[in-house]
């Protein structure tokens, strides 16, 4: 059975990389693997609290089997991702993507484009709708 790794942060692009992935699951009969930061699914992790109740509840009402991971937050979020490509049967990963700056990518680097560089599996990245790429010229 196909395994498709997706990172989650509840944002756009997430919404449009989950919804990329539980279709590719769906048909292909496979499952996901979604990676949750705690400090993303909830930012009072600070008080002990971790709470991903609503997105296991959307998981649990979609088509596909599912494991929800909740992953302690790193200063490189490509960490886990890569890691959890090593350790577990992983098929295809799928990541949101954002437009970043020139200065926001040097400053900060970008997680999707180390997952995409240093993966030994095929790497999907996914814009949220309505993303407009920029003018060429």
């Amino acid at each position: 059975m196909t395994t498709i790794l997706i990172a989650y942060v509840p944002s756009a692009t997430s919404e449009a990389a989950l919804a990329f992935a539980t279709a590719e699951a769906e048909l292909r009969g496979g499952s996901l693997l979604v990676l949750a930061s705690e400090a993303a699914i909830n930012p009072a992790k600070a008080k002990g609290v971790t709470d991903h109740r609503p997105l296991q509840e959307r998981l649990e009402a979609g088509p596909v089997p599912f494991e929800l991971r909740t992953v302690p937050r790193r200063d490189d979020p490509a960490d886990d991702i890569l890691e959890t490509i090593e350790t577990e049967d992983v098929d295809l990963v799928v990541l949101g993507i954002r437009k970043r700056t020139p200065i926001g990518k040097i400053l900060l680097g970008s997680t999707s484009q180390r997952v995409a560089i240093e993966s030994p599996v095929p790497v999907v990245l996914v814009k949220p709708e309505g993303f407009v790429p920029p003018a060429r010229f």
